[in-house]
């Protein structure tokens, strides 16, 4: 059983957006650089033509004017960045690939992540106890035990191929140099090709490892999430008083509305309906409703205040799908007309309401 203490919840939201935040994240070096070798040697097999014709025009060049190379203090700069210009200009698909190649990698790891936290000086690096825990800790034999796990893998994949190959290979000797090269050249192929698929597979599987340390590293106490709800949506029991009392102002207006009613309809203690009608509205208006307990509250209410109270079941079902403040539908409105109407042969106050809303003889005859 798990103690008071023990951090053993998953990290809620914000604890990852805090996390973001100074900068740690889940992210795998390694499937980084298996990325990255696997574009280098990728580049390498389409780039062939381009590598060795760009090669040979540049020992070319270079070979072709030695004698006319001028070595003087005042243009070896310039002979310098000429050199150095040929081997950028060769090395670019190289270089602007493989830094594509790692910044979509990152991306697809972490996303968008700036954070200078890691930038702020901390004295513990440069701590000689801290260094030496780091150097034994549990993290850095992970991280030697990984190495080591890779070597030993590259090797025997490496071996596996040339011993394979062994015969081959040694039969090259007596073949023309060309033919040699392009053996060579194929069984190097197959060792870069089987290296990087491993080393991928590894770095996928050191990418998951990542996540599970991370999402370790963040974990919280039960009472830590506890007092994030409470500072993200409130005190529960202030959120529940302010419910409370949200509900006793919805209520206490809708009970002064209740005193204007003209009648309430039951079903026939389950629902309670109470409506109201003007002259100059086009429709009766549903001014209150309840169920169960609030239902027999305004019955009791409506008595209290003489509303004629009217039980009818299918109605008040009806009624009651009709929210606060909102007017009858037109197909409600007949049979609301006429309850109105027959409750007004037994209560005199509506029946005086109902004598004023109805046009006078005058009028109809004008």
């Amino acid at each position: 059983m798990a103690e008071e203490g023990e951090r053993t919840e998953p990290g809620t939201p914000r604890q990852h957006q805090r996390a973001r935040e100074r900068g740690q994240v889940a992210r795998s070096v390694e499937l980084v650089s298996a990325c990255l070798l696997f574009t280098v040697f990728l580049l390498l097999f389409k780039l062939e033509g381009y590598l060795s014709g760009g090669f040979t025009a540049y020992f070319r060049d270079t070979a072709g004017r030695a004698d006319q190379i001028d070595l003087s203090a005042s243009y070896l700069p310039q002979f310098t960045l000429e050199q150095l210009t040929w081997i950028y200009r060769l090395m670019a698909p190289f270089v602007l690939g493989g830094v594509f190649v790692a910044l979509i990698v990152n991306f697809l790891q972490v996303g968008m992540v700036f954070s200078v936290h890691p930038l702020n000086p901390d004295l513990n690096r440069i701590n000689p106890t801290r260094g030496f825990q780091r150097l034994f800790s549990m993290h850095a034999l992970v991280e030697l035990l990984k190495s080591l796990l890779k070597l030993v893998l590259v090797a025997v994949v490496a071996f596996g191929i040339l011993y394979r190959s062994a015969p081959g290979l040694l039969s090259s000797m007596a073949m023309a140099p060309e033919s040699g090269v392009a053996l060579a050249m194929s069984v190097g192929w197959r060792i870069a090709v089987f290296a990087c698929g491993l080393l991928l597979v590894l770095a996928i599987l050191d990418y998951i490892f990542q996540r599970y340390e991370f999402e370790k590293s963040i974990r919280m106490t039960k009472q830590e999430v506890k007092d994030e709800y409470k500072n993200q949506e409130g005190d529960p029991q202030i959120k529940r008083r302010i419910r409370e009392m949200g509900r006793r102002i919805i209520m206490s207006r809708m009970f002064e509305k209740l005193k204007t009613a003209d009648a309430v309809i039951t079903n026939p203690t389950h629902l309670a309906v109470a409506v109201q009608y003007e002259l100059d509205w086009p429709a009766p208006r549903v001014v209150a409703k309840g169920k169960d307990y609030l239902a027999a509250r305004i019955v009791r209410y409506a008595e209290e205040m003489s509303i004629p109270v009217y039980e009818q079941a299918s109605l008040a079902r009806a009624l009651y799908e009709v929210e606060l403040d909102q007017f009858v539908p037109a197909a409600l409105f007949k049979a609301v007309a006429r309850v109105i109407a027959h409750l007004a042969r037994y209560d005199e106050r509506l029946r005086r309401k109902l004598r004023q809303l109805r046009p006078s003889p005058r009028a109809q005859a004008g």
